[in-house]
Formats: C-alpha cells, structure tokens, sequence
C-alpha cells in the first residue's frame, strides 16, 4: 500500500522518481479503506529534506498511511519557507482535538541547551502529554527521544567528550522484541549527536527497556514497556548525503569536524559514501508501522483516548501508585505481605500507607487508640502505652531496627507541648510508613513536607502538586505516610474525612501515574452487600459516575474527595485485596465503552431510613404555587427532598425519616395551611434500594426485571425514580422487605444472569 501525503507536497516527486507509490489526497478519497493517521512533528531546520526521508520511510509496507505535517507555533523555521510551511503544515491548536494512530517527533540541532531553555520547551511538553491520549503510539528520533526520556521518565540528557559522527555497528539487546523482527545480529545505523543518555538510568526506571545498543554510540533504542513510545537515538531516516552535507557544513563553518567514521571508503571523504542502513531503516519504520500501530491500534481511532486504561489491564504500568488500607497492615505477616505486592510489580515505586486496623488479637485501630488518648486525658498514658506496645511487636514481627520507643517518647513530648489533635492521631501512618520503608528500602518522606492546606484547613493543590513533582525528581521510590500534610506554619493538618485515599489519590495525580492502586482486605466492589447476599460478585470494571452514584444512595465505596484528583487526569483506580493478589479486583475508569460488561447492572445498594410526605387536594398540580411553597416550607425545616413523585391530584416526597421525626405536627400543619391540602399523610419506615448501572439508559428489561423479581417475591413498591443521568433507578420498599428485595434483585441480574 501507499502513503498518502498532501497534493503537491515536493517530496512526491522525489519520492516517485525513486519507485516509491505515493498517493496524493485526491487519489485516496476514491478508496473505501481505513488509513492510518500519522502525524509528523517536524523539529528539523530543514524540514523539506526531513519530511522527505521520513516519508521514505512509511511508504514502504503494504498499508496505507495518511501523514500530517505538524510544526511548533513557538518557534518559526528560518531555513525553510513560510509559503511551504502554510501550505502543509499545522500547529497544535489545528489537531489538538484529533486522534492519530501513530507521531513521529524528529530530532532538532540544539542538544547543546537544556531542554528548558528551548524556545519551544512548554509546547512541546504540552504535546507529549496530549500524545498520552490521542496518539496510539510515538515513534521519536534522536534529540526527540531524549526529550521524550527526560519528559516522561525524567532522564536527562550527557555530553559526550565529542560529537558521535559516522555509521556505527549495533547490536540487540533482546531478539524478541517485534521491533527488531528480521534485524541482523549487527546492523548499521548513522549517529550525528553531541550527547548520549546512560543504559544505567533506563535499566532503573520502570517502565522502559533498552532494546538496541552500540559500542561506540552507547544507547540506541528503548521502548516503553506498554508498546507507545519507542525512542531512537540514531537516524535510520537519513538520506546517503546527509551525513555528509553535515560535513561540509561544519568544515564551511570552521568547526573543523572529524571525518565520520565508518562513512566514507577508507575514510577518504573525496569518496562517495557507502549506504550500510538503507534495509535496516526501512525494517525499523516498517515494523513500527505493523506491530506497535496497525496491529494494535483501535479501528475507531477516537477509543484511543481510552487507551490510558490498557496498562491497567495489561498489568504493565510503567507508573502506579499503591495505598494499602489499615487492614491490609493490621499485623508483621500482613505488611510482608504488602512489602511482597509491592515487589512483584516494579511500576509499584511510590506507596502510601494508612494506620494498621483491626484484627483477630487486636479489636481497636491504632487511629480510634490514639484518639481516644487525645479525647480521654486520664487515659491518655495508658491508650499511648497500648498503641506503643503494638508498633513494638509489630517492629520485632518484622524485624525492624526502627525504635519505636524513642519514637513514641518524641511523639508524647511534642504532643504535651502542642496539644495538636491532628498530629497524635496521624502518628499512627507516621510509623507505619517508616517500618513499611524498611522492609522495602524505599525513601520514606514525611507528608507534612508534602501535602499543603491552609490555615483554614482546606487544601492546597497547586503548592501541593508542586511539591510531590519536585520530589520525584530526587527519589525514585518513596514510602508515604496517608491521611495528613502540614498548614502554612508547619502545623500538622488531617483530612477530615477519606484519609489515605486523598493521600494516595492526591500523589498519584501530581506523579502522572498510570494507575492508582487502593489494596483493601475485600477483592474489589462488591455487587451487593455480603451481610445480606452470600458471597456477592466483584464489579470487574466501573466508570467515576456510577461510583459517585452508589455513594449518594448509600453504598460504603470511595470518598469522592479521594476519587477527583484522579478522575480529573483520567487515572483509572483499582481496588484489590492484599489478601488475594491475583484477583483482577475493581477497575474504575473514565470511559468504560471498550471493556465487555456481560451484566445490565454494575450494583445494587440501599439505605433505610426514609419517610413519604404525601399531599392531596384535587388539581394540585395545576397551580405551580403550591410545588414552590411546599419547597420553600420543606427548606426552612432543613428537609431534603430525595425523590418526589407527581400525580394529579397528589405530591409525594421521600426525605430522611430524622430530619421530620421532631418536626411532624408542625410540618404537617404549615403544608396544609400553604396548599389549603385535603389530606397529608407522613410514612415512615421506607427502605430505598438503588441498582446502578452504565447500561440502564434507555433499557426498558432493566426496569421491568426489577419489578418482576420484587413481585415474585412479594416485596410492595412504595416509589420509583429514574437517576437525571439515567444510570441508576432507584426503588423503595418497607424497611420489613429490604433485605428480601436485595436479594430478588440481585438473583434476577446476577444469579439468573
């Protein structure tokens, strides 16, 4: 197949005067085919020369590609002309909302600098990160790959003692890699660069494998371990003259160059040079093109931006963030256990960990201890004597050297002082994550250098995002204590509600991660609560929405405070139990379209407690008045309406039985008197029951499923609604039949499923 370029674009003729098929725009347009959409961001000065070679390049495998031409609008070529540069090529504000199956990014003469002192730095950067989802895979070309190294792995860039110049001899790493399929054992590849990048950094950073190497050039390819970035330090594009041209350009400007090495026969540059790259080259791209784009590429290319969720899946993060749960640390055994998790998945570089919970010896958690201690003074010597006494056994369980009692001493000492409630309770995840840094040989960093609120105790985002991107940059595997951060004078701060979760979910946003990791003592979301199914279904897959859903009608599931710094990023979370490891657990994602759900629902929750406040008088829906004063009555008692139902003559809420349990013969009078009501009835004892689920908009099976199975068993309803987002469809019963209802229904999505 051909590659499809622009009409008129000079490297047509070229490309054709060398029997290479192009096909122009107008030619493709004729075709009934899916092509594959590369985007080409040309850094090069010479841009016709480099867009030319790259074409090359694709035009030699049986597929047709579609290139676009992208330059930065940071920085104007001088070299090529303004006319060329209008009439192919776009800047990012033109294809920022497009997706492509495939980006080159070329090198650029500047290695010199620092990457922050390029012109055109920020956009770039702006550009790798929108490449994360809207580029299935990025192919980038020697100062191009060690941009990308440095930007999305955070290795940086050396001099060499002189320029690297010539044709060198490489070799594979590995000979597994698709990337290299068909690759001699020695193969050529022309080098031009002043700097280099060390094996050592890309064999400790998670993530990426070195796949190519040469003597004299070092580093020449290395690949993410998730298959979307490729980097390649040398130019197998390069054309025979190129290094050449090079060559007469540093002489003609004094720089008095070495001859390339390997270059010209017997190193004679009045010679013509010898092409030793030329099927090496070809190979590379071709391969590209065939296993790391088309064969895994969506067909709808706009599901790319679901794609940050594969590595998930796949279980090949290159960055995740693990919190572990209390009860995932309640003894030595299960913080092993957890230090082990971590290990087994060198993606797993920062964790976060809560206090240790509750177990079969120890019935109180270490927090609930140390409050206790703050709220009773004249326990307070022996609630601390408890909690030291259960760090020092869990320290000699794992065979710490850590002191636990010169900890406790300092941690009594400060607080007499201070009297600081936030800081005595939080002690607990202070020590925990000092034992778990230990058994793991990570850095410990406290989070009171980290997490940032204010005096007024809300958070800080951006000083806070800040900080961790800094941190990061200095530690490549951290051990962080949840729940707590610091205010402006040092003071230490808790979430009030969420705990680690924010913590975790908070590092994992400010770190890019590709997935943020909550390991709990349960497989993941359950289906329905066990206390009332046996043995319920793990959710496989849920998007943020239904987990905000379940939330509101009552399920125990994340708070959303710690499920918005990553739903914002699109970093999927999964739940797992440290208990089995190797159960999928929960995922939740953003988008869940691509992921297969053979069940109509995700899950059933519910909460008792709620009463109807029923108001009859013929043609009361008639007079929009009435709805509007009832509403104002219901607010000057603080009444919540959870659902309301219209009939003809009627007007129905559900609200909190609490919130009118003190209040019924004054509300009952003041709603009669405002809608001058024949009859007003207030029920209590009212279960709602909510089945939550992607899937339910627009299926009539759901609802109907619903009342069959509540029929069947004899379970009256006493009110429906539809969620606004038609996710969720909301029943109630008597609090007499809620456990039965579940149950019903329950068996007819699942059981009977």
């Amino acid at each position: 197949m051909p590659i499809k370029v622009p009409n008129n674009l000079p490297a047509i003729e070229t490309l054709t005067n060398e029997n290479v098929f192009v096909m122009t725009d107008t030619r493709a347009m004729t075709q009934d085919m899916r092509p594959l959409h590369i985007l080409l961001l040309n850094l090069m000065p010479t841009k016709i020369d480099t867009e030319t070679q790259i074409t090359r390049m694709l035009s030699n495998t049986p597929l047709q590609v579609e290139l676009e031409l992208l330059q930065t609008a940071t920085h104007k070529p001088h070299v090529t002309s303004q006319e060329h540069m209008l009439a192919f090529y776009k800047t990012f504000s033109d294809v920022k909302n497009e997706y492509y199956d495939g980006m080159i990014i070329t090198g650029a003469p500047i290695e010199l600098l620092e990457f922050e002192e390029v012109n055109y730095w920020e956009e770039l950067c702006e550009i790798m990160e929108w490449s994360k989802t809207h580029v299935h895979s990025t192919f980038h070309i020697c100062w191009g790959a060690q941009a990308g190294l440095y930007y999305h792995y955070g290795i940086n860039k050396k001099r060499l003692p002189k320029k690297l110049s010539g044709v060198y001899k490489h070799t594979l790493k590995t000979k597994r890699s698709m990337l290299f399929r068909g690759f001699d054992d020695e193969f050529y590849v022309p080098q031009s660069r002043n700097t280099t990048v060390d094996e050592e950094d890309i064999d400790n950073t998670p993530g990426i494998t070195v796949l190519s190497t040469s003597e004299e050039g070092g580093v020449f390819c290395v690949k993410s371990d998730n298959d979307r970035q490729i980097f390649v330090t040398g130019h197998t594009e390069y054309d025979w003259n190129t290094l050449l041209k090079e060559y007469v350009r540093d002489k003609e400007a004094g720089i008095n160059p070495e001859i390339p090495a390997n270059y010209f026969p017997d190193d004679d540059d009045s010679k013509t040079p010898v092409v030793r790259w030329r099927s090496s080259g070809s190979l590379l791209f071709s391969n590209w093109l065939n296993y790391f784009v088309y064969q895994s590429t969506p067909y709808d290319i706009k599901l790319i931006h679901n794609e940050d969720l594969a590595p998930a899946l796949r279980n090949n993060s290159e960055l995740t963030v693990a919190k572990f749960g209390g009860s995932s640390l309640a003894t030595a055994e299960r913080i092993r256990n957890a230090a082990e998790v971590v290990r087994q998945n060198k993606a797993r570089r920062y964790v976060v960990v809560s206090a240790p919970g509750v177990h079969d010896d120890e019935k109180i958690k270490i927090t609930d201890l140390l409050i206790s201690a703050h709220e009773n003074p004249d326990e307070f010597d022996t609630k601390m004597t408890q909690a030291r006494n259960r760090f020092k056994n869990l320290a000699i369980g794992l065979g710490s050297e850590i002191n636990i009692d010169e900890i406790f001493d300092k941690i009594i000492e400060n607080y007499k002082d201070s009297r600081c409630r936030d800081y005595l309770i939080s002690r607990g995840e202070f020590i925990t994550a000092q034992l778990m840094a230990e058994q793991l040989q990570y850095d410990f960093v406290d989070a009171a250098e980290v997490i940032k609120f204010d005096d007024t105790g809300k958070l800080l985002d951006d000083a806070t995002r800040k900080n961790i991107e800094k941190l990061i940059k200095n530690h490549k595997r951290i051990v962080f204590p949840g729940f707590y951060g610091s205010n402006e004078t040092g003071e230490v701060v808790t979430f009030s509600r969420g705990g680690s979760d924010i913590t975790g979910a908070i590092i994992a946003s400010a770190a890019k991660a590709d997935l943020y990791e909550n390991w709990t003592d349960v497989p993941g979301l359950l289906m329905a609560d066990p206390r009332i199914v046996k043995h319920p279904l793990s959710v496989p897959v849920i998007i943020y929405k239904e987990l905000r859903e379940l939330a509101l009608r009552g399920a125990e599931v994340l708070h959303e405070d710690a499920v918005r710094p990553v739903s914002q990023c699109g970093i999927p979370i999964n739940i797992k139990s440290t208990l089995e490891p190797e159960k999928p657990g929960t995922l939740i994602v953003k988008n869940a379209d691509s992921y297969e759900n053979r069940l109509e629902i995700s899950s059933i929750t519910g909460k008792k407690g709620y009463s109807s406040i029923l108001i009859e008088r013929e043609k009361l829906n008639d007079n929009p008045k009435y709805r509007e004063r009832i509403q104002n009555i219901l607010d000057e008692f603080n009444i919540t309406v959870e659902s309301e139902q219209l009939g003809l003559d009627s007007f129905s809420v559900i609200v909190g039985s609490e919130s009118v349990a003190n209040c019924e013969e004054e509300l009952t009078e003041r709603l009669r008197s405002a809608t001058d009501a024949d009859e007003i009835t207030i029920s209590t004892g009212i279960a709602a029951i909510a089945v939550v689920g992607r899937n339910i908009s627009g299926e009539v099976s759901v609802a109907m499923k619903i009342f069959e199975a509540l029929s069947s068993a004899h379970v009256n309803v006493r009110f429906i609604d539809h969620a606004p987002e038609r996710i969720s469809v909301q029943v109630g019963v008597s609090e007499s039949d809620y456990q039965r209802a579940i149950r019903a229904i329950y068996n007819a999505f699942v059981v009977k499923a």
